[in-house]
């Protein structure tokens, strides 16, 4: 064996000990999971059980609290992030209700978060963008007859009135027992 051929072998067997070192700190994928501290699993229709609870008790900040958790451990739900939007409107933050809601929309489209962003930018005086929310509400589902009569709220805050009456008979249309909608209707028409 010349010097040349004992150099190669001893780097072969170097190679072959660090490759063997290697894989033994390899572990399965299961096994490393199992080997993991386990991270602390988050129950998150409890969460929302409670914050429910909280929130029919009046505990606004303990409600809040609640669903920012829930939110923070799987921020991917839309209805968490409407949820947690909806009190803190209630607790008059409609700018961070708002990203929510934004937040919300950007997971799903659905006619009940463009209603809570329009009752949002309404509450901020921001009219033009609530009425894009509205008729964007309408579009999804036009056979909901809340979002016709939020939308002729608006309207009427706007001072379009005729168009805010044809939006009551819209909501009255899909449900004459909608007492709110025929106060309203009458109260314009007695002006």
């Amino acid at each position: 064996m010349t010097i040349m051929q004992i150099i190669l072998l001893g780097a072969s067997a170097f190679f072959a000990f660090k490759i063997y070192e290697h894989m033994q700190g390899l572990q399965d994928p299961q096994e490393q999971e199992n080997s993991a501290p386990q991270k602390e699993q988050i129950n998150i229709d409890a969460l929302v059980d409670e914050a429910d609870k909280a929130y029919d008790a009046g505990h606004l900040l303990e409600a809040r609290e609640l669903l920012q958790k829930a939110h923070d451990a799987d921020s991917t739900i839309p209805e968490l992030a409407n949820r947690l939007g909806f009190v803190m409107s209630q607790m008059g933050n409609h700018a961070d209700a708002l990203k929510l809601y934004i937040h919300s929309l950007s997971l799903k489209e659905e006619d009940i978060t463009h209603l809570a962003m329009a009752s949002e930018l309404r509450a901020m005086k921001r009219f033009e963008e609530a009425e894009e929310h509205y008729k964007r509400a309408i579009a999804l589902d036009p056979e909901y007859e809340v979002s016709y009569f939020n939308y002729a709220n608006l309207l009427v805050d706007m001072d379009r009135i005729s168009e805010a009456k044809t939006m009551y008979e819209k909501a009255l249309e899909l449900n004459p027992d909608l007492t709110a909608a025929k106060e309203e209707l009458e109260h314009l028409n007695a002006r």
